[in-house]
């Protein structure tokens, strides 16, 4: 029998100082964006199908949402994918975990105060973007993802020390528009895919392509120097400093400056 009502989802934040929301779901559509309340998560869950209903487990300062598996159930019983609308809270720092397998992802982090953020994609499309500065210095952004479509945009404004991406067949593009409070390191490893990454023409960048056998691309605003592509800020010493180093085992990389972002 099909269903297509609402589950609310409120969970608060934990009295445990180290907190760690995980989100681990299966083919579905995930949107998140920030929340104004005083609670950790609320937001609503919708299953067309009625056999996978939420899940939310909290142990200790963690809490895990996802979905739980109803197997005789689900057979034959498919009529749409599921559809999680939350919105995070902003009063408290936590570190944050997303796993996703097929789905389609829609984050907006703007603001979130993040201090580390893995992410774990299979198969399917996601989009997340850093529309206002993170208020914590976020220690790692680690990204692993499978076939599909990668888009982050906004990353000067994720205050991340270190990212870390681990890609297949994929394509990825990686905006590092915003606010960059303090030096980072970036390395991206990835298969046959399409990479791009597009640097604010202001902010002082050196890109190094350590392996990419296929296509490479510079686009204007660029100066070769040391084995590197430099922005003229880097050039002009301009701090604090981006450093990204990629390798593309085959397909296409493609640099780009821009112009100065609005974020």
């Amino acid at each position: 029998m099909e269903t297509t009502s609402a589950t609310a989802i409120n969970v608060a934040y934990p009295e445990a100082s180290d907190r760690h929301l995980r989100i681990s779901v299966g083919a579905c559509r995930l949107r998140i964006k920030p929340g104004e309340g005083e609670a950790w998560v609320t937001g609503t869950y919708r299953d067309p199908s009625g056999t996978l209903p939420p899940k939310i487990v909290q142990e200790g300062g963690t809490v895990r949402i996802t979905q739980e598996y109803n197997w005789p159930e689900i057979w034959g019983a498919f009529s749409g994918p599921p559809t999680f609308d939350l919105m995070l809270g902003k009063a408290r720092p936590y570190a944050l975990t997303l796993e996703a397998g097929g789905s389609e992802t829609d984050l907006d982090l703007g603001g979130l105060p993040i201090i580390r953020l893995v992410v774990r994609q299979g198969a399917g499309k996601y989009r997340i973007d850093f529309s206002a500065p993170n208020p914590q210095a976020m220690s790692l952004l680690d990204l692993d993802s499978g076939a599909g479509d990668v888009e982050i945009t906004g990353l000067g404004n994720a205050n991340a020390a270190e990212m870390s991406v681990d890609g297949g067949a994929a394509a990825y593009r990686f905006d590092f528009g915003g606010t960059l409070q303090r030096d980072g390191y970036v390395r991206i490893t990835t298969g046959l895919s399409m990479v791009e990454i597009r640097v604010p023409a202001t902010t002082a960048a050196k890109i190094t392509p350590i392996s990419v056998l296929g296509s490479l691309d510079v686009g204007d605003g660029f100066t070769k120097k040391e084995g590197a592509f430099w922005t003229e800020a880097a050039l002009a010493g301009k701090t604090p400093v981006l450093t990204i180093h990629i390798s593309v085992a085959l397909g296409a990389l493609r640099l780009q400056a821009t112009p100065a972002s609005p974020i």
